[in-house]
C-alpha cells in the first residue's frame, strides 16, 4: 500500500474538500497507468501540527507553512519498475502536489521509502503479487479477498 502521512501545520488543507480531492488526485497516482493498484490501498493521513509544534533548522515555522510528506510503498517497489522509474514517479507525484503546495508557496519536503511487504497485511490476507490475477481482482472489487499463489 502507499500510506501517506502528511504533516502539516494548522490551517492548510483544512476544507473537507480540499483534503477529499488531494486524497483522489494522490490515489489516481496508484490507480491509474501502469500500476493499476487497487484504490484500497492507498491510504492518505493529514496530520495538523501548530505551528509552535514545527522546527525547521532549530526554529519554530511560525510565519511560513511547512508540509512534510512521508510516504512508505508497501505494494511496489522502485526496483519493480523499468529503468527511469523513480525519477518519473517522482516527478508525477510533483506535478499533482504542486497545486496544493508548491503554488501556495508553502515549503515542503517529501520523503518516499520501499517498506517490506513482509508484514503487510489487509484483513489479516497477505497481498497478492503486483500486477497478478489475484490483484486484479482485488482492484475490480475493491476490497481484499482470499487468494491463492498462481
Amino acid at each position: 500500500m502507499p500510506l501517506w502521512n502528511i504533516f502539516h501545520t494548522e490551517g492548510l488543507f483544512e476544507s473537507q474538500e480540499v483534503r477529499s480531492k488531494l486524497a483522489a488526485d494522490i490515489t489516481k497516482l496508484y490507480t491509474s497507468g501502469a500500476s493499476g493498484l487497487p484504490a484500497f490501498y492507498v491510504v492518505v493521513h493529514f496530520i495538523p501540527l501548530p505551528p509552535t509544534n514545527v522546527f525547521v533548522a532549530g526554529e519554530a515555522r511560525v510565519n511560513k507553512p511547512f508540509v512534510r510528506l512521508v510516504v512508505e510503498h508497501m505494494a511496489v517497489h522502485r526496483e519493480e519498475g523499468p529503468e527511469g522509474f523513480a525519477e518519473r514517479f517522482s516527478d508525477r507525484i510533483n506535478e499533482t502536489l504542486r497545486p496544493y503546495i508548491a503554488e501556495k508557496g508553502y515549503d515542503w519536503e517529501i520523503t518516499v521509502a520501499d517498506t517490506p511487504r513482509d508484514f503487510w497485511r489487509f484483513n489479516g490476507i497477505a497481498p497478492p503479487p503486483w500486477r497478478s490475477e489475484a490483484e486484479r481482482l482485488w482492484a475490480q472489487t475493491g476490497r481484499p479477498l482470499e487468494w491463492k499463489k498462481e
